[in-house]
C-alpha cells in the first residue's frame, strides 16, 4: 500500500491541475493583499478634519434639537409598540466615526459588533442557546475584520482541494491510463483508497500554506499602517485551531473529490454538482427552515468557525387573528458541524468505492 501511494503522490504532484491549484493560491493571496491594503488604510489627516468639521456642525445642531428628536423617537416606538432600544433611540446622538470613511482593523473591536449584526437583540427558544449565538457572533471569525474575512478565502482553498481531487481521477478515466494501471495493479480497492489518500495527503501542504500566506500577508498590511487591534495569545490561538479544522476538511473534500470523480467520471460534472449544491444552499436555504441545519454549508461553516447561526421565522396567530413572525436564532456546533462532515464523506466515500470496484472504468 505504501508503494502505490508514493506513485499516487507522484502522479499527483505532476499533474497540470496541481501546478494550477498553486498558481490560484498565489493569485488568491495577491488580491487578498490588495483589497486588505484598501481596507487597512487609516483615514488622511485631510478626511479627519473634514470628518471633524461635518461633525462638529451635527453635534451643534444635536445640542440645540436633540432631545426634541429622542422625544419623537420614542413616541413613534411607543406607538408601533416597540422599545426606544429596538428603534435606535439611544443611540441618536453624533459620533465622529459616522464621518470617518470605513476602516478595519485585523481584529475587530467589541464596539463594531453592532454595526455588523445590527442593534436587534437575540431571539432564541432557552437562555443555552441564547448564550452560545453570542459566543459564535462574538468569536474573531465573525464581525468586520482583516482576520474575520479570511475565512471566505479559506473556503475557496477547500474548493481548489475538492477540484484537484476530482480531475486526479477522472484525467486517468478520461485518458485510459487507470485501466491501464489496473492491469498492474488488479485490486481496485487498493487502487481506490491509495488515490483517495494521495488526493488528500497531497493537498493539505497546498491549504496549510496557502492560508499561511492569506494570514501572513494580512497581517503585515495592517501591521504597516498600525491598525492591527487587540491582537492576543488568545487570537493566534484561535487562528491555529482554525487552520487545524481547515486541514481536516481539506483532507475530507480532497478525499470526496476523488469519489465523486469515481462516481461522474467527468470533472465538468462532478464539479458541477458541488456547485449546485452550495448554490442551492446558500440562495434557498432560509426558506428551508429546520432543514438548514443539515445543509452542507452550514456544516462547513459551523465546522471551521467554531459553530454557526441560523435563524428561522417562527410565525404564530396575534389576539386579532394575524399571523406574526419572530425570527429565532439556532445554533449548529463545531461537533455537529464536524460529525455532519464525516458521515458525508464516509457514505459518498463508500459508494464511490462500491461503485469502483464493479464498474468498468473506462
Amino acid at each position: 500500500m505504501m508503494r502505490l501511494l508514493r506513485v499516487e503522490l507522484r502522479r499527483l504532484w505532476a499533474r497540470r491541475v496541481t501546478r494550477w491549484a498553486c498558481v490560484g493560491i498565489l493569485v488568491l493571496a495577491a488580491l487578498s493583499t490588495v483589497v486588505a491594503y484598501g481596507t487597512a488604510r487609516p483615514p488622511s489627516p485631510q478626511e479627519l478634519a473634514t470628518a471633524e468639521d461635518a461633525y462638529a456642525a451635527e453635534l451643534e445642531v444635536w445640542e440645540a434639537e436633540g432631545a426634541e428628536q429622542v422625544a419623537d423617537c420614542e413616541a413613534s416606538a411607543e406607538a408601533e409598540g416597540a422599545t426606544p432600544q429596538e428603534w435606535g433611540c439611544t443611540d441618536m446622538e453624533p459620533r465622529l466615526d459616522w464621518y470617518l470613511p470605513p476602516s478595519q482593523t485585523f481584529v475587530a473591536d467589541a464596539g463594531q459588533d453592532p454595526a455588523v449584526f445590527g442593534s436587534e437583540s437575540v431571539n432564541t427558544d432557552d437562555p443555552a442557546t441564547a448564550a452560545a449565538v453570542q459566543e459564535v457572533r462574538g468569536s474573531v471569525w465573525n464581525g468586520w475584520a482583516g482576520l474575520s474575512s479570511l475565512d471566505d478565502l479559506a473556503m475557496l482553498l477547500l474548493m481548489g482541494a475538492l477540484v484537484v481531487g476530482v480531475s486526479f481521477v477522472t484525467a486517468e478515466v478520461n485518458s485510459g491510463s487507470l485501466g491501464m494501471w489496473l492491469t498492474f495493479e488488479p485490486r481496485r480497492q487498493r487502487v481506490y483508497w491509495s488515490k483517495a489518500a494521495a488526493a488528500a495527503i497531497g493537498t493539505a501542504p497546498l491549504v496549510v500554506a496557502g492560508f499561511a500566506l492569506l494570514v501572513g500577508s494580512s497581517y503585515a498590511v495592517f501591521a504597516s499602517f498600525g491598525t492591527l487591534g487587540d491582537v492576543t495569545g488568545a487570537v493566534w490561538a484561535e487562528v491555529a485551531a482554525f487552520t487545524g479544522r481547515l486541514v481536516l476538511a481539506g483532507l475530507a473534500l480532497a478525499g470526496t473529490g476523488v469519489a465523486l470523480g469515481v462516481l461522474f467520471k467527468h470533472a465538468a460534472a462532478a464539479v458541477g454538482v458541488v456547485g449546485v449544491v452550495a448554490w442551492v444552499s446558500l440562495v434557498f436555504g432560509y426558506g428551508l427552515g429546520e432543514l438548514q441545519r443539515w445543509l452542507p454549508t452550514t456544516a462547513l461553516s459551523a465546522w471551521l468557525q467554531g459553530g454557526s447561526v441560523f435563524t428561522i421565522e417562527n410565525c404564530t396567530p396575534a389576539a386579532d387573528g394575524v399571523f406574526e413572525c419572530v425570527p429565532v436564532d439556532h445554533v449548529v456546533t463545531t461537533a455537529q458541524g464536524g460529525l455532519f462532515l464525516l458521515a458525508m464523506t464516509v457514505v459518498v466515500t463508500g459508494v464511490a468505492v462500491l461503485v469502483f470496484r464493479r464498474r468498468d472504468v473506462s
